[in-house]
C-alpha cells in the first residue's frame, strides 16, 4: 500500500520554521520588484548545500558546482552538508546569509519541501540569491515569490519512473512481482518517480506490485527494507524497483545475501558510477538506470544564481519558464547504450555562458 504523503514536520524543525518565519517576516514584494544584483564579482560566495559528499549524485553535484566556481574565484566556494537534516540545513544557511549578506549565492538542494519556505524568507530578507534543486511545497514558485529566488529546476520524475519500470518488467517478460522502494515521501520527486511506476503497472497487468515502502533515498536502509520482503515473500520476487539508485544498489547488496543475484532483476533511477557498471553486466539483473543530471543542477544552478548577483541578469524579468524548469529529458541506460555514458561527475560539456542550455519545459 503506497504510504501517503507525510504533512509532519519534527518538532525542532518545527520550532525553527516558527522562529526563522517570524523573524524574516513577510516578503516586502515592493523593494522585490525588479530586483537585480550590484555584487562585484570578487565579492561574491558561493554555497552549494546538499545531503552529503558519501553520495555520488552529490558528488556529481559538487563536481559541477566547483567547476563553475574554478573559473571565476574558486576560494570563494564551498560545500554544507545537511546530512538529511532540515533543521540543520535551514540553521547553516541562516549563519552563512548572516555573515555574507546580500552577495552570497546558494544552490540549495533542500532536505524536504517544508524546509523551503523559511529559506526563500530569510535569503529576501538578506537580499542574497538562491537557487533550488528537486524540493519546493506545491504552489510555491520563484516566479510568485521573489526575485531573490531566482530560479528552481529540477527532473520530471514522471518519464523516469516509467520508463525505467518498463525496462525492468520487460526484464521480466511481462509478468511476474516486484517490491518497490520510495524515496522521502515529502520529497517532489520520490512523488513522481512512483506516479511513473504506477502508470507503468497499469500498461502490464501481467505485473503485481506486492508492496512498496520508503527507503529514504538510503542505501543501508533499502537493504534491509528488501531483505524484510525477500524474507516475506521468497520466490515470488522477480523484481525491485527503486526511486534512487543509491536504494537500488542497497537491493542488490540484499537480493546478492540471498543467493538471488541475475534471478531478482532491478531498475532504478540516477546514473550513478556504480548502477551504470552494474547495468553493464548482465550477471547482475540490473537493467536500467538513467542518466546523472547532478553536475548539471550544480555548475548551471550556481551560474544562474551568480548571473542575478552580479547583475547579468534581472530575475524578475526572465520568462517563467527560465524560474521554474524542468531539465531537458535524457533517454534511459539500458544495457545496450551504458558503454557510452559519461562519468557522473563529467563536466566538460556544461555551458556555462548559456544559462539555459539545459532548460526543458516550465513546472506548472
Amino acid at each position: 500500500m503506497h504510504q501517503p504523503r507525510s504533512a509532519v514536520i519534527s518538532g525542532s524543525l518545527t520550532a525553527l520554521l516558527a522562529v526563522s518565519l517570524s523573524a524574516c517576516g513577510a516578503v516586502d514584494s515592493g523593494s522585490a520588484a525588479g530586483d537585480s544584483g550590484t555584487c562585484k564579482p570578487s565579492d561574491v560566495t558561493l554555497v552549494q548545500s546538499g545531503r552529503g559528499l558519501e553520495n555520488e549524485y552529490y558528488v556529481a553535484v559538487n563536481a559541477g558546482a566547483r567547476a563553475f566556481a574554478n573559473a571565476h574565484h574558486p576560494r570563494r566556494y564551498q560545500w554544507i552538508a545537511s546530512n538529511g537534516d532540515s533543521s540543520k540545513q535551514l540553521s547553516q544557511i541562516q549563519s552563512i546569509l548572516a555573515k555574507g549578506g546580500k552577495c552570497v549565492v546558494l544552490n540549495v538542494d533542500p532536505n524536504e519541501s517544508s524546509v523551503l519556505p523559511a529559506i526563500v524568507k530569510a535569503v529576501d530578507k538578506s537580499g542574497a540569491w538562491l537557487v533550488t534543486q528537486w524540493n519546493r511545497p506545491d504552489g510555491l514558485a520563484p516566479e510568485s515569490e521573489s526575485p531573490h529566488w531566482v530560479a528552481h529546476m529540477s527532473v520530471d520524475g514522471v518519464p523516469q519512473g516509467y520508463e525505467t519500470a518498463k525496462a525492468l518488467f520487460e526484464s521480466m517478460g511481462g509478468k511476474g512481482s516486484i517490491v518497490a522502494l520510495q524515496g522521502i515521501l515529502d520529497n517532489a520527486p520520490a512523488q513522481e518517480r512512483f506516479r511513473g511506476l504506477k502508470k507503468a503497472l497499469k500498461e502490464y497487468p501481467g505485473i503485481k506490485l506486492l508492496g512498496d515502502q520508503t527507503a529514504g533515498w538510503d542505501r543501508t536502509k533499502a537493504q534491509n527494507v528488501t531483505q524484510t520482503y525477500l524474507t516475506k515473500y521468497g520466490h515470488k520476487i522477480g523484481g525491485v524497483w527503486a526511486a534512487s539508485d543509491s536504494m537500488g544498489l542497497g537491493a542488490l547488496g540484499a537480493v546478492k545475501n540471498a543467493g538471488r543475484i541475475g534471478k531478482v532483476k532491478i531498475a532504478s533511477i540516477d546514473g550513478l558510477a556504480e548502477a551504470v557498471h552494474d547495468v553493464r553486466d548482465p550477471s547482475t539483473g540490473y537493467v536500467a538506470t538513467t542518466p546523472s543530471t547532478g553536475a548539471a543542477q550544480g555548475g548551471l544552478g550556481m551560474s544562474i544564481g551568480y548571473a542575478a548577483a552580479t547583475g547579468r541578469i534581472d530575475p524578475a524579468k526572465e520568462p517563467r519558464g527560465h524560474r521554474s524548469f524542468y531539465l531537458k529529458p535524457l533517454p534511459i541506460i539500458t544495457r545496450a547504450n551504458a558503454s557510452s555514458v559519461p562519468a557522473p561527475t563529467d563536466t566538460a560539456k556544461l555551458d556555462f555562458k548559456n544559462l539555459w542550455s539545459q532548460n526543458g519545459r516550465p513546472i506548472k
